[in-house]
């Protein structure tokens, strides 16, 4: 018999083993599969909970009585004059807590609609930069009649922030004005120059009325060759019928440089590239870029460098240069509603937290 502490060998009529000293089990007692193991710790016994035995059953009429409490949907509504009881008010509660919120959604609705068509704070935005200002004066300083080539580059994805930027350009050249002619390297260029123009006749339809219609040159495509074409001769370069672009002073011998200034409204870092490669290097004229926050950084060396003149950015841009303009437009009415939400939002969580001081 093998002793199942050390794994020695003993009689099988032997109770003790005889090399370790342990008891040795019976005879009858198969042997563990791991017992030959010297130095093996024996696994200790799981004692579970047997079952119930048929007789130490208890009877279910022997099994105390748990008191159930009514849904909430039955349970009896007191009487007059009864206590109403403790639970009774988290409904009423919950409404109260439910019409507040209700509340406040209200007045923040109300605070945005109301800053769409009212300045009360006389909100102004940050200082004004110098690239705003220089795009400013180079406008202001237009002779009369001036030429002015507008790129429409962006799509309607990006209308939302490029239009904030586009209405004031737009509005001071219809100020000053000056015989603008549209153009666009994208297919719905041509769509959102029509709708940038139908918001700024809105926001000021004397100046508008006044001003001379701009001249279409449609869509051009082909990109750098249609750069290239453009910078030598815009009116071959048109889509358009020649009397068109022929309204605004233009003839066909005349190159690039026939333009007083030259503007470009993008979101595309390799289509500002394009207009710095192809037109800028050609031509005497400004080159005026306008371009969403996030193609800016990346144009700015071609400002630093002078190749681009002017280089404004994004909706803070915008903002400041209606500020020049003295015209509040879609940026200012932005602005006034940002302003009223989170003065409001201010005074809640004040009143929240003097709530929550005094009830303590």
């Amino acid at each position: 018999m093998l002793c199942p502490h050390c794994g020695k060998e003993n009689p099988n009529d032997a109770d003790i083993c005889q090399h370790c000293s342990e008891p040795l089990p019976p005879a009858s007692q198969r042997p563990r599969l791991l017992s030959q193991i010297q130095g093996l710790i024996p696994a200790e016994p799981v004692i579970t909970s047997g079952r119930l035995r048929a007789a130490d059953r208890i009877p279910i009429d022997a099994l105390p009585e748990t008191l159930v409490e009514p849904a909430p949907a039955v349970r009896a509504q007191p009487a007059v004059g009864e206590q109403e009881p403790a639970g009774a008010s988290a409904p009423a509660s919950m409404a109260r807590r439910n019409i507040t919120l209700w509340m406040v959604a209200a007045a923040a609705f109300l605070a945005a609609l109301l800053g769409s068509f009212w300045n009360p704070l006389g909100v102004t935005g940050a200082p004004i930069r110098p690239s705003v200002k220089n795009a400013y004066a180079f406008i202001e300083i237009l002779p009369p009649n001036a030429n002015v080539l507008v790129a429409w580059d962006y799509d309607p994805a990006v209308q939302g922030e490029l239009q904030l930027l586009a209405q004031p350009i737009l509005h001071h050249l219809q100020r000053k004005r000056a015989r603008t002619v549209f153009m666009s390297l994208r297919p719905f260029g041509p769509n959102v120059a029509a709708d940038a123009q139908a918001l700024t006749a809105r926001l000021a339809p004397g100046v508008a009325m006044a001003a001379p219609s701009p001249a279409q040159m449609g869509f051009i495509p082909g990109e750098s060759i249609a750069l290239r074409s453009i910078a030598l001769s815009p009116v071959n370069a048109s889509n358009q019928p020649r009397l068109t672009i022929q309204e605004a002073g233009m003839r066909p011998a005349q190159d690039i440089d026939a333009f007083d200034l030259v503007i470009q409204i993008t979101a595309d870092m390799t289509s500002s590239r394009e207009w710095v490669e192809q037109v800028a290097s050609r031509s005497d004229a400004p080159l005026l870029v306008a371009a969403s926050g996030a193609v800016a950084p990346l144009l700015r060396p071609y400002e630093q460098t002078g190749q681009i003149r002017v280089l404004l950015a994004g909706y803070p841009d915008a903002l400041a240069y209606e500020q020049l303009l003295g015209q509040e437009g879609p940026a200012t009415k932005q602005a006034t509603s940002q302003a009223l939400l989170t003065g409001l939002f201010l005074a809640v969580v004040l009143f929240a937290a003097l709530r929550s001081l005094f009830r303590k």
